[in-house]
């Protein structure tokens, strides 16, 4: 009797051991990830260049003796998020899946027939080139913008963290959208705020969706954020139909408790628009920038031309064709820029120890799981009858995206 107890207590430790192995990552897991001031990381490789000189710099610019010091208020760093902080490439932008879920997976939505078509072509060419079409790149914020037109700022982000906690990423094992985040990257991240630097998001990804996926895990505040806008309204001007000169200038009466809605589209935060954005809400420039494509490299000139203060700019390179979905063509565009412009170059395939953990692998699967759609009765919100309202509203999205970019 004793062997047997004593079998089925190893089977059972064996099945455990198995379990935990496979246990996916949680995003109270990755909150767990810190780094001091010293530079304890975990997940870079020890012999890293580019970890060798993001620590030399914070070391000389926080040392008061050092000719290269800057003082607590001047220490501004901003980010890129997507191929930076966040996976890209399973199959292809967050914002672009959840837009893709919306119109064609979430049954509490109803788009328009030519707007659903117009997605489904969208996704289908998604899932096949884990890429778009050059002429969708200017008309999905405005496609994202009318799918969540109507919600308060609320209804939106219980939206997005129902879709980042259930939502898997295509091609990776294990990971969903919520936890796609670079675990190495979290840690350059809280070694700076540990220094003392400011760290602002600069990035395509809408404000609100950054905030969701920040939240809780890096210590960047919720108004650190300059990224791709939208306007707010109250339900009274919503109710004039589309953001207008009218509603923008007119002066409205607030009702304590009345809803502030999500309105039109407002501006992208990429390529040179950076630079705006950046001038416009830091009023100086950073003293490092980080980011993965062409589309920082306007930032990453801003922050290094005539910049009175020390500085520095990294261009993380995705060449990780084994535990990513890695683009060797693109990284090796942006090594080359490096060279020219004394960027630093950040290999994921040679820098980082890890990317997502080791319970995450690359398949060549790349299709989505949608989320389970709502039953009829059972929408995700009880506010079906007034976001359809919202929608119906609008103008044509050919309209909206001429009178709008």
């Amino acid at each position: 009797m004793k062997n047997l107890l004593k079998l089925a207590l190893c089977l059972s430790l064996l099945l455990l051991s198995a379990f935990a192995a496979v246990a996916e990552t949680t995003r109270a897991d990755l909150a767990k990830i810190r780094v001091g001031k010293e530079g304890n990381f975990k997940y870079w490789n020890p012999g890293s260049p580019a970890l060798a000189r993001l620590k030399t710099f914070v070391a000389e610019v926080t040392d008061p003796q050092s000719p290269n010091f800057v003082p607590v208020k001047d220490r501004i760093a901003t980010f890129d998020v997507d191929g930076t902080l966040l996976c890209e490439t399973a199959p292809y932008y967050l914002n672009w899946m959840l837009t893709c879920h919306r119109y064609l997976h979430d049954s509490s939505y109803t788009p328009s027939a030519e707007d659903k078509a117009l997605m489904k072509e969208m996704e289908d060419y998604i899932l096949a080139n884990h890429g778009s079409r050059s002429e969708w790149g200017e008309i999905q914020p405005f496609l994202q913008q009318k799918a969540f037109r109507g919600m308060t700022q609320e209804e939106y982000a219980a939206y997005l963290e129902a879709f980042l906690a259930s939502e898997p990423v295509g091609g990776l094992t294990n990971l969903k959208w919520g936890t796609a985040l670079y675990w190495p990257m979290i840690e350059v991240i809280s070694y700076l705020t540990a220094n003392d630097f400011k760290v602002f998001l600069c990035s395509g990804v809408e404000r609100d969706m950054c905030r969701i996926l920040t939240k809780d895990i890096y210590d960047i505040p919720p108004y650190q954020m300059m990224t791709s806008d939208i306007h707010y309204v109250t339900a009274g001007q919503s109710a004039l139909g589309e953001w207008t000169e009218k509603a923008n200038m007119e002066s409205y009466d607030y009702t304590p408790g009345e809803r502030i809605e999500r309105g039109d589209f407002k501006q992208m935060c990429t390529a040179a628009n950076k630079i705006i954005t950046m001038r416009r809400e830091l009023g100086q420039k950073p003293i490092l920038s980080w980011g993965n494509s062409t589309g920082d490299f306007p930032m990453f000139h801003h922050t290094n031309l005539d910049n009175p203060r020390p500085h520095i700019s990294f261009c993380q390179l995705c060449d990780d064709t084994t535990r990513e979905l890695g683009n060797p063509t693109k990284a090796e565009k942006c090594k080359n820029a490096c060279e020219q412009y004394g960027w630093v170059p950040v290999s994921m395939r040679d820098d980082w120890a890890t990317i997502y953990g080791p319970d995450v692998q690359r398949t060549d699967a790349a299709a989505v799981r949608p989320l389970k759609a709502a039953a009829a009765d059972q929408p995700i919100y009880d506010l079906q009858g007034r976001r359809l309202q919202s929608v119906q509203k609008g103008l044509n999205l050919a309209e909206g995206h001429k009178t709008l970019r």
